[in-house]
């Protein structure tokens, strides 16, 4: 099945992207960032920018391990409806936090393009290449 294994990549590719921006954007306006949260109360969530990457890049490590390994080797059901759990992950990444914070901020928040441009079309064509019950190769 060609089509998991580029789904998968696709997949990876989407949230390794979308991941490189919120972090260098986070580290770019976190003055901002902060400043909106104080605004609507949200005082706990103030992570230095290298902790933010550190665990973003930890996400991405899972999430792209769970993928690479959903997307390679003999097709199992297990295996597809990984493939579609990641796929669900970014395509509910994209309203909540992303969207949520670009219009409560008033504009721009960290992630908030790749989420709009990469996740939701890679995330729904992915749902859509894995609609079909796996079959074996």
């Amino acid at each position: 099945m060609a089509s998991r294994r580029t789904a998968g990549l696709a997949l990876i590719a989407a949230l390794a992207l979308h991941n490189l921006e919120e972090g260098l954007a986070y580290a770019l306006v976190r003055g901002h960032v902060e400043a909106m949260l104080d605004t609507y109360h949200l005082t706990w969530w103030r992570p230095d920018p290298a902790v933010f990457a550190l665990l973003l890049t930890a996400v991405t490590l899972a999430f792209g391990l769970l993928a690479a390994w959903a997307a390679t080797g003999s097709v199992t059901s297990t295996k597809v409806i990984t493939l579609r759990a990641v796929a669900v992950v970014l395509l509910l990444n994209v309203p909540v936090p992303h969207v949520t914070a670009a219009w409560a901020f008033g504009g721009y928040a960290p992630g908030v393009l790749t989420a709009v441009l990469v996740n939701l079309p890679v995330s729904i064509w992915a749902l859509w290449t894995l609609r079909v019950s796996p079959q074996p190769e």
